[in-house]
């Protein structure tokens, strides 16, 4: 099935966005691109070591660029970074070229799917990332086209994201 908008997805680590994505994207027989995947390639280095050499900084510029450039391509599915909707010129391409499914999960959840992993140099201090989830939350709202639980397991979130790209997308009112 060909799509003729991205499908990019949006939410807080551990929400579940790179299986989803490449189950949706399956379902749907598109691509599917992760952004931290791009960026690791990208920069030849695992993203602790990203942080630890080159910061936060260059990681989200690299983000954003990665980002801008890979949505030239022909649609598909795309994972976002947890914080890639912080910067407003991605939330503005996205608007313009994507629908955006906010996979919404409770920070306690997510902690615990992704806490203190040793790949997650956001995700060391429990307090850090609750709160960090918090301030997120506006923006993955505002963006959304749609709102999934991702506290549901995996495929039945994509699923629900699949039906809801081949019923339409926005124009539709489904969402689980």
């Amino acid at each position: 099935m060909a799509i003729e908008r991205w499908i990019a997805l949006a939410g807080y680590m551990g929400a579940g966005k790179s299986t989803v994505g490449r189950e949706a994207a399956g379902m749907l027989g598109v691509q599917f691109l992760d952004v931290d995947d791009l960026i690791v390639a990208h920069a030849g280095q695992s993203i602790p070591e990203i942080f630890a050499q080159r910061g936060e900084l260059w990681f989200r510029r690299t983000e954003e660029d990665l980002i801008r450039e890979n949505l030239a391509a022909d649609p598909g599915v795309l994972a976002l970074g947890g914080g890639a909707l912080g910067s407003k010129r991605t939330r503005d391409l996205l608007g313009r070229t994507a629908w955006v499914a906010w996979l919404r999960i409770d920070p306690e959840l997510a902690w615990d799917r992704v806490g203190g992993l040793p790949g997650r140099p956001l995700a060391q201090d429990r307090d850090r990332f609750i709160r960090r989830a918090g301030e997120r939350e506006h923006v993955y709202r505002e963006a959304a086209d749609v709102i999934l639980d991702a506290s549901k397991p995996s495929d039945e979130v994509a699923r629900v994201l699949a039906e809801w790209v081949q019923g339409g997308g926005p124009d539709e009112d489904r969402a689980g």
